[in-house]
């Protein structure tokens, strides 16, 4: 995840069943996205 570049697929960097958990989490604690700068996962 630290090497990706700024051009990468942040997807590419975990499994289904882990990028699905993340999303998950990320729906829950960040909704509405505000933290998207940096290797941003969206809300599921």
């Amino acid at each position: 995840m630290n090497y990706l570049s700024a051009g990468d697929d942040v997807r590419t960097a975990y499994d289904d069943v882990r990028f699905s958990r993340l999303a998950g989490i990320k729906a829950k604690y960040d909704p509405y996205n505000l933290f998207r700068f940096n290797q941003n996962i969206a809300p599921a």
